[in-house]
């Protein structure tokens, strides 16, 4: 919705909306409205809840289309793609051999121990 709901209408398709967005979340007055047009906005947020339960289910009972086990998920993983985690983890491990790096090892003049040149006696008091 490009504006804000004027109509009973639109309150009832903005309901629907978030309602699908979060079909089990606990909605709340959006603005204040008036008691017929709240109404229509409550029922259009369980309308989409529902609708987007009823898909996830139909869609879990498909057997090309398996449910994710952890929900929610980052994208569909397609039949014959990888998941996000795996695809990183390859990718971590093809950029690890490239950029793996040690520390030089060299001496640090500055860590050397400082001996007095023997020329020169220093007066002790």
């Amino acid at each position: 919705m490009s504006t804000a709901p004027t109509t009973t209408q639109d309150w009832y398709l903005a309901g629907a909306i978030f309602g699908w967005e979060a079909p089990q979340c606990t909605a709340q007055a959006p603005a204040p409205l008036n008691d017929e047009t709240l109404k229509a906005y409550f029922q259009g947020v369980e309308d989409g809840g529902t609708a987007r339960l009823d898909y996830e289910d139909q869609k879990a009972a498909e057997e090309d289309n398996p449910q994710p086990v952890d929900y929610p998920t980052i994208g569909p993983t397609p039949g014959g793609s990888i998941s996000l985690d795996d695809y990183l983890k390859e990718n971590r491990e093809i950029l690890e051999g490239l950029f793996h790096q040690h520390m030089p090892h060299t001496e640090v003049p500055e860590y050397d121990q400082w001996y007095p040149p023997f020329g020169e006696t220093v007066p002790v008091p």
